[in-house]
């Protein structure tokens, strides 16, 4: 069920797993200041605490998983970082 503080979004993000060459692209479906509602191709292999790095708006969260279901992963921002872009940050 959709949280009636949330906005309907459908931007381009990457999950990535600290310490890890793995990544999972991933779909922000619903988002509020304090969570998201991720879209995954595959649920497999991601932990239950990650980056989320949404592309457009240059933004790395740190993710806690609330909620899987399915393809959907419901999860909380722990912490977010401006100005950072998946593919800058992946050559530090």
């Amino acid at each position: 069920m959709k949280r009636p503080d949330a906005r309907r979004s459908n931007r381009l993000a990457w999950l990535v797993v600290e310490g890890q060459d793995q990544r999972f692209h991933a779909a922000m479906r619903d988002y509020a200041d304090d969570g998201a509602r991720l879209t995954v191709s595959g649920l497999m292999g991601i932990p239950d605490r990650f980056f989320l790095y949404v592309e457009p708006d240059s933004i790395r969260y740190n993710c806690s998983v609330l909620e899987r279901l399915g393809n959907t992963v419901r999860v909380e921002f722990i912490a977010r970082a401006e100005n950072v872009r998946f593919r800058d940050d992946r050559r530090a």
